[in-house]
């Protein structure tokens, strides 16, 4: 597959697939790297649309976007998540090198950006207005986190400098007031920033933990750009209560399996594994979808997502090889039966929505 995608108007426009890493190669068609989006033109767009991107993550300040509105895609979700220091033009060499440590070291907005990259519905496209500077710091630290090596980094961010031919040409002509050095990548600066980031930071587990993110979080991100798994479940209620299963595995678990070739829908594959694990005829309760996205092994990434169903039935006929046993709980005790926090916060949130269901049943 080619890392570079060429259009007619969107710079810089690469897939962080490809490169060799700590669990073999990085994954194409899950996280790409570029400059603004809205200067697309119609071919662009189409080939935008083509790659069936389902997130923007853009990295520009608010007075760019103002400027050039985000570009909007059918089906992509768009996230605005402007880096701290608001991409500010450093004077010199020297202060862009510390742009880049603000970029990275204020953990609320830094924290939130990564939480984005990790959970944002994948393919995901990350970019600031030249995609070299914000977006490259950014898909650095991703990048290291999947073990990938300094020199295949270095090359990434030193691609810039062909990619951005068109901006050079009209900073070298005069039509521009952006310093050269903005403009040309040097791998002088990623050296000196990851000097000053280490001397910090210690290490990019240290990093993470200062700004906030969980063990879980650092985890899923240093196995976001591997092995790509999705799964569909439900939180299943009956008379106000809950299905808690005892997994055969001895942890205790909400429905939900793999999303099988012959599901048609997300939807379909929560009711069959809801069928297949418990023998139960559920529908689908409308208005709720949630996902959660984490790393079952090293180099492979799931996301699950869940609905909020109604079973028909109190009845269980388990599939023994994989459920012990399964209850019908209050959803307080499910809380305190699950094994993983993910779940506990699933259900957490599909009980006041079904809650609220009800009520405004009763109103109506």
């Amino acid at each position: 597959m080619k890392r570079r995608i060429k259009f007619n108007r969107i710079l810089n426009f690469r897939d962080l697939g490809g490169y060799e890493c700590r669990y073999g190669v990085t994954a194409y068609n899950v996280v790409y790297r570029s400059g603004r989006l809205s200067d697309a033109d119609e071919d662009d767009i189409r080939k935008l649309e083509s790659l069936h991107l389902s997130s923007i993550i853009d990295l520009r300040d608010e007075a760019a976007k103002s400027e050039l509105p985000e570009l909007s895609l059918l089906g992509a979700k768009l996230i605005s998540l402007p880096v701290n220091g608001a991409g500010r033009i450093p004077v010199d060499q020297d202060d862009q090198v510390r742009s880049y440590m603000e970029m990275v070291e204020e953990p609320y907005s830094a924290r939130r950006i990564f939480q984005a990259i990790l959970n944002a519905p994948k393919p995901t496209v990350i970019h600031c207005n030249a995609g070299k500077d914000r977006t490259g710091v950014f898909a650095l630290l991703l990048l290291l986190a999947n073990g990938v090596d300094m020199e295949d980094i270095n090359a990434d961010y030193l691609a810039s400098f062909a990619y951005l031919h068109d901006m050079e040409k009209r900073v070298k002509d005069g039509l521009t007031s952006i310093p050269p050095f903005i403009i040309v990548p040097d791998e002088f600066y990623l050296d000196r920033f990851l000097e000053r980031f280490f001397e910090r930071y210690e290490s990019l587990d240290g990093y993470f933990e200062a700004i906030g993110l969980s063990e879980d979080e650092i985890r899923g991100l240093s196995s976001l750009l591997g092995k790509q798994e999705k799964s569909c479940g439900a939180v299943l209620f009956h008379q106000g209560r809950v299905c808690v299963e005892h997994m055969a595995a001895g942890h205790y678990s909400i429905p939900k399996g793999h999303v099988e070739p012959e599901d048609l829908s997300e939807e379909m594959t929560a009711l069959r594994e809801i069928k297949e694990e418990l023998g139960v005829e559920a529908s689908i309760l409308p208005g709720f979808r949630e996902s959660i996205v984490y790393s079952p092994s090293d180099g492979v990434i799931k996301e699950v997502v869940f609905f909020a169903a109604q079973a028909q039935t109190e009845g269980f006929d388990l599939q023994e090889d994989e459920v012990q046993d399964a209850y019908w709980v209050s959803p307080a005790d499910a809380v305190r039966f699950l094994t993983h926090d993910n779940d506990r916060r699933i259900v957490t949130s599909a009980a006041y929505f079904e809650a609220g269901d009800c009520l405004k049943k009763v109103a109506e």
